[in-house]
């Protein structure tokens, strides 16, 4: 998943776009698709059921609403016939793009574990994990781009998941929350900080 703070510059540069077409869209504008998210490199590319997400802009009063919109093909329909779908709504561009960052996330970590869980409902969970099957599941939620700090608490829920202790739900999500807190936003930050001390 992106780091945040190049959710938060991408969510700048929408809602630049957003306010240019607020500026130039007539009385009554439909609605129009500011960015299409790229979809997430799993499983085969002909996948039966995929989903697109993307963000759309619509006018409320003088100001901007953005939506989450969610596409599913159906098998045997072009991307014309898909059934379109609005998952969130918001006055933050970021909001929304966080929310379909997350969904994308959450789908990417669903399907490279359910071998995991597949394997694991099969032999049973045991009280002790096997440090490999721990690694490949380091590898899969991506632990080495977490802070130092994060990294010592996602271990131990790696272990807590394969010896059946932690559900894949709250796994996924605990692991989803703490990749908003990558080291590059905190970097960042500091950047800005030190750049304000000295302006002062």
């Amino acid at each position: 998943m992106k780091p945040d703070q190049k959710i938060r510059e991408e969510a700048d540069r929408l809602e630049r776009l957003a306010r240019q077409w607020i500026s130039t869209a007539g009385p009554a504008p439909t609605p129009t698709t500011l960015v299409v998210l790229p979809e997430p490199q799993i499983g085969s590319p002909a996948r039966i059921g995929r989903r697109r997400l993307r963000i759309e802009v619509v006018r409320q009063d003088d100001t901007a609403e953005f939506q989450l919109v969610q596409e599913e093909n159906e098998p045997g329909h072009s991307a014309s016939h898909s059934d379109a779908l609005v998952l969130t709504r918001s006055g933050s561009a970021y909001d929304v793009l966080r929310d379909g960052y997350e969904a994308q996330e959450e789908e990417r970590l669903v399907e490279f574990l359910t071998p995991v869980m597949d394997q694991l409902e099969g032999k049973g969970f045991i009280e002790d994990a096997d440090p490999k099957l721990v690694e490949e599941v380091e590898a899969i939620v991506e632990v080495g781009h977490l802070a130092p700090s994060a990294r010592l608490r996602a271990r131990a829920d790696i272990v807590e998941f394969l010896e059946g202790r932690l559900g894949p739900s709250e796994f996924i999500s605990a692991f989803i929350e703490r990749q908003g807190h990558r080291p590059q936003e905190r970097e960042f930050a500091a950047e800005l900080l030190n750049e304000r001390i000295s302006a002062t």
